[in-house]
């Protein structure tokens, strides 16, 4: 019984740190995309505000953004990190988390 409850604690001590680098890693992705292409922030600002679907441009510098930055992640991991980084988009709009 006693490692079953260590077992849980671990994979949430893990998926704790896990969110943490993802919310780390997206700030630091926002940060690059603010300064290297506030047009193409914007427009993704502008369409998470929307709630519409993102075009082909931005989400195409977003992505090339993502793998520069970080060339380590594997393709789920990216997916992760710009999940988060929509969450914390919401957040700063203050628009509720839409569980995506």
């Amino acid at each position: 019984m006693t490692d079953e409850k260590e077992i849980k604690q671990r994979r949430l001590a893990e998926r704790k740190a896990y969110r943490l680098t993802l919310t780390a890693d997206a700030s630091k992705l926002m940060d690059v995309l603010k300064r290297r292409s506030p047009e193409i922030w914007q427009r993704y600002r502008k369409t998470v505000e929307e709630e519409g679907i993102i075009e082909d441009e931005p989400f195409s510098t977003i992505l090339r953004t993502a793998f520069s930055l970080f060339p380590e992640r594997k393709t789920h991991e990216i997916t992760d990190l710009l999940r988060r980084m929509l969450d914390m988009v919401r957040a700063e709009l203050g628009m509720k988390d839409r569980g995506t």
